[in-house]
Order: C-alpha cells, then structure tokens, then sequence
C-alpha cells in the first residue's frame, strides 16, 4: 500500500462522511428535533465504510474490477470535496448550489474514471501456472 492509496481513501471517506451526514440530518429533521444526532454517526459509518473499501480496493493484489470501482469512488470523493471547497469557500456560491454542483461534477469524474481504467490487468489474463498468456 502506498500513501497515496491511503490519502484518496481518507478523502473519499471525507466525502461519504459529509454526503451521509447531511442527508440524514436534513431527512430526519421533520421528525427529530436534534437530528443533527442521528446524522453523525451516520456519516461517520459510511466514511469509515468507504474509506475501507477504497483502501482494500486499491490494493495491488485486488482484481481489477475491485480497483476500477475503488478508483470511482476515490475520483468522486476528491472532486466532490475540490468542487464544494472551490465552489462554497472560494466563489461562495451557497451551500445548497456548491453541493449539487459538486455532487453532479462528482457523479461525471466517477463515471469517467470508471469507464477510462483498463477492465483487466496483463497479470489478470496470464496462466498462473507457465506465465503465458
């Protein structure tokens, strides 16, 4: 494992973190006075998640399929978190704007990076057994 499979695994779970958190929160607020509660630990289930995933995913012993959906998350979770930072603190757009935008430019970058990663690695399609392919 390198850094920097563990840098875009804290990031994506950042995102999932924030994603989750507010979800909840703003979904339960009709209901619950302090949803604020219930949406934390929410989000910190789903970053812990996904930060796992990714990390696990990213492994150089993973199957490329594993690492083509790990990547996805882990583009979504750095544009999404560059757009809202760039959007919200940098151009203060508002919360309710900056998060969509990022939220779409997230789904787009994700999708991207899924499509663009090879589906199988060279050492995926060798025999195990004489190296040949």
């Amino acid at each position: 494992m390198s850094i920097r499979s563990g840098g875009l695994a804290l990031v994506a779970g950042s995102a999932a973190f924030l994603i989750a958190g507010v979800t909840v929160t703003e979904f339960a607020h009709q209901w619950i006075e302090f949803s604020l509660f219930i949406g934390i630990p929410a989000g910190i289930v789903a970053g812990v998640v996904t930060s796992a995933a990714v990390y696990i995913g990213l492994a150089d012993n993973s199957p490329a399929q594993r690492q083509r959906i790990a990547s996805a998350v882990a583009g979504f979770g750095v544009v999404f978190l560059g757009g809202l930072l760039l959007l919200g603190g940098v151009l203060s757009l508002g919360v309710t704007l900056a998060l969509s935008i990022a939220f779409v430019g997230a789904l787009l970058a994700g999708t991207g990076v899924y499509v663009r990663r090879p589906k199988r690695r060279e050492t995926d399609s060798e025999d195990e057994t004489t190296g040949i392919r």
